[in-house]
């Protein structure tokens, strides 16, 4: 029993609540598209971008446990410049806001399907007020079962979510596995052709599959997160080397686990299908669902699905939220430490829950706004964030004796050359939103 419990704790900490968080509805549509357009021709994407997870996150995990008492925008502000935590603020924030709205939007989506009030999806179809009502609850709830207790309870709690996310995926995947010699062809790196799309002009390309995969699992916000939660969770210099077998396991095994099945799912269930290159987005998951079970069981899909879509949801809600305010309390100058005491933190992530909870039912955000939060992130933020863990990852003023190794640097260096190619990607199709 004792090796049981023992087993058990190594999925609870900072990394396996980013490793819930991660595992939200962006990572399933990135992964179940791949699947669907290309079959298992990408699964070789997970063999690097998994060690490059890890890494990555490990080392914005290690600076928060050696600087336990000051927040990692007042390192950038004190160790390299203030206007960088600025810019890194005035993103985040209301990208995190839409994100936020997003996720409880998907929540009453998903509670909807399971209650029986709306078919899978279709929660727009509720009665305007039905939708408030529910939006403002299901966040209350979230609120009392996540963060009323402090820090330990919500790291119970999403690290439950996320066992539950990936039994849930699992289960989707497991006829799919039946195709295992296609499957093990996959892991052989190759890049397959464009996918024309019927009655477009654009094909599906390789190349921004496996760059939307890469940044499903790279955020910026979830790495300057991380050492905020490491300073909670009280990790110190004692458990450095656990604290990175945790991610090993958390970000590597679990996170990718979910990845593959995702994956496998979408493959399995919507490549054979004659219209497969048309499907665009995380919708197309109740069909993988219905396809994927026996037949006998094919009535439990959709519960599966709006069930697994719903602790998705939650857990990138939760971890958004909980970023925001530290970043916004950290740069202020006030105590940002997540506890049960802090009265500031809770009246603040009260606030900005429940208030994108009752504007996400009459609210889209203007396309214009979209285009512009979207290009500050992905073109200016991720490699910002990288240079920003490079640089204090390697100051002996921040981490002493434990400056990053070289091949720690290897990592880090491909993580900001991963993210400069995602902004070369996706800057043009930004523009041209934002022209247009």
């Amino acid at each position: 029993m004792s090796g049981l419990l023992r087993a058990l704790g190594n999925f609870v900490g900072p990394a396996a609540v980013m490793a819930a968080g991660t595992m939200g509805a962006g990572a399933i549509a990135s992964f179940l598209l791949a699947g669907a357009w290309f079959r298992y021709d990408l699964l070789w994407v997970l063999l690097p971008l998994l060690p490059l997870f890890v890494v990555s996150a490990d080392s914005a995990s290690r600076i928060g446990a050696l600087n336990p008492s000051t927040g990692i925008l007042t390192l950038v502000r004190g160790r390299l410049a203030p206007a960088l935590a600025w810019v890194i603020l005035a993103l985040i924030v209301p990208v995190h806001f839409l994100v936020t709205m997003g996720q409880v939007s998907v929540m009453v989506s998903a509670f909807s399907s399971l209650v029986g009030l709306a078919p899978t999806g279709v929660a727009a179809q509720l009665p305007v007020a039905v939708e408030v009502v529910l939006s403002v609850l299901l966040a209350a709830g979230v609120l009392w079962l996540v963060f009323s207790r402090g820090y330990e309870r919500m790291q119970t709690v999403m690290s439950c979510l996320m066992v539950l996310m990936f039994v849930c995926f699992l289960i989707v995947a497991l006829r799919g596995l039946s195709e295992w010699r296609a499957i093990l062809a996959g892991f052989v790196p190759a890049l397959p052709p464009d996918l024309p799309v019927p009655g477009e002009a654009d094909p599906r390309v390789a190349t921004s599959s496996v760059i939307a995969m890469v940044g499903a699992a790279i955020a910026p916000a979830a790495l300057l997160g991380l050492p905020y939660m490491c300073a909670d969770a009280g990790s110190g210099r004692d458990e450095l080397r656990r604290a990175f077998w945790q991610s090993v396991l958390n970000l590597g095994f679990v996170f990718g686990a979910y990845a593959f099945f995702v994956l496998v799912a979408g493959a399995f269930a919507l490549y054979p299908m004659a219209d497969h290159a048309s499907f665009a987005d995380v919708g197309q998951a109740s069909a993988v669902l219905r396809a994927a079970l026996p037949e006998r069981l094919a009535f439990l899909g959709p519960v599966i699905f709006s069930l697994g879509l719903f602790t998705a949801a939650m857990t990138t809600l939760v971890v958004a939220a909980q970023v925001t305010i530290y970043f916004m309390l950290d740069m202020a100058g006030k105590p940002w430490r997540f506890t049960a005491d802090n009265r500031r933190y809770h009246r603040l992530l009260t606030v900005f829950v429940l208030g994108a909870a009752a504007l996400a039912p009459f609210w889209d955000f203007p396309a214009l706004l979209k285009v512009i939060l979207l290009m500050g992130v992905n073109v200016v933020a991720i490699p910002l964030v990288y240079v920003i863990v490079l640089a204090l990852a390697n100051s002996r003023a921040v981490m002493g004796e434990f400056r990053a190794e070289w091949w720690r640097n290897v990592f880090l260096g491909l993580g900001l050359a991963v993210s400069i190619a995602l902004a070369i990607d996706k800057a043009p199709l930004y523009y041209r939103m934002l022209l247009g």
